[in-house]
């Protein structure tokens, strides 16, 4: 992994962790959920720092570059966090339908006790 590439791996970290923090302080996103982000741009960081951990996963998976290894890595991690993100907002989904439901039961009962 060349050097450039494991500048380029830092700089994205540190921009991450610009970002998200910016975000907090701007009350945009909550703290908890932030944490996967720092997660990640700290992975970015041990890749830089420990280029061996992406030479021997490259190795061991059969792919030719630690670089490859580090863009599927980055692919792998964001595919399945999007997943985790669509089964979060089926449920919130599932959620407002039952609120919408009994709310809209509640105002059914309360105009039909008014008119009798």
């Amino acid at each position: 992994m060349s050097s450039v590439f494991r500048v380029a791996l830092v700089a994205g970290a540190i921009l991450v962790f610009a970002f998200v923090l910016r975000k907090i302080r701007h009350s945009e996103i909550k703290v908890a959920d932030s944490t996967f982000w720092f997660l990640f741009a700290l992975s970015f960081v041990l890749l830089a720092v420990f280029p061996q951990i992406a030479f021997f996963c490259s190795d061991t998976l059969g792919i030719e570059s630690p670089a490859n290894f580090v863009y599927l890595y980055v692919i792998a991690v964001l595919v399945l966090h999007n997943f985790s993100l669509g089964v979060e907002l089926s449920k919130v989904r599932s959620k407002l339908v039952l609120l919408i439901q009994e709310e809209a039961l509640s105002k059914a009962e309360g105009s039909r006790d008014e008119t009798q």
